[in-house]
């Protein structure tokens, strides 16, 4: 098979050639950033957590528990950095329900928000 002959970065003004089309390594780096605090700042679902009425539920949740939850069913000792929905918002999860947060480590949470998404997207058979 024929190489593809190498092509200059698409970013407007970058004279770098990549084997590949697209961006140079820089500038990927830059366009990846961008498309993140885009997404941050119009995403209306995750513009939520930048409110002011989580920022103080968030830190009121934390202080009151300040252990990672799954960690201490596990006889484990970790200090908990993030506030996690128990039932997820979008599985109908109350957002501001004091009894619907918990405190955990991002190990924790990671572990847990990758399991809500696999089984978010397993489509049920018939």
């Amino acid at each position: 098979m024929a190489r593809r002959a190498p092509t200059p970065c698409r970013y407007r003004g970058c004279a770098a050639v990549v084997a590949q089309p697209g961006y140079c390594d820089h500038h990927q780096a830059m366009v990846h950033r961008d498309y993140g605090r885009a997404r941050r700042l119009f995403d209306t679902e995750l513009n939520f957590y930048q409110s002011t009425t989580w920022r103080r539920l968030r830190k009121l949740v934390l202080s009151e528990d300040p252990l990672c939850r799954i960690c201490s069913v596990l006889g484990r000792v970790s200090l908990a950095t993030v506030v996690d929905h128990v039932v997820p918002v979008k599985a109908g999860g109350a957002r501001f329900d004091m009894a619907n947060l918990q405190g955990l480590c991002v190990a924790c949470h990671n572990r847990k928000s990758a399991i809500e998404s696999a089984n978010a997207r397993q489509v049920p058979a018939f």
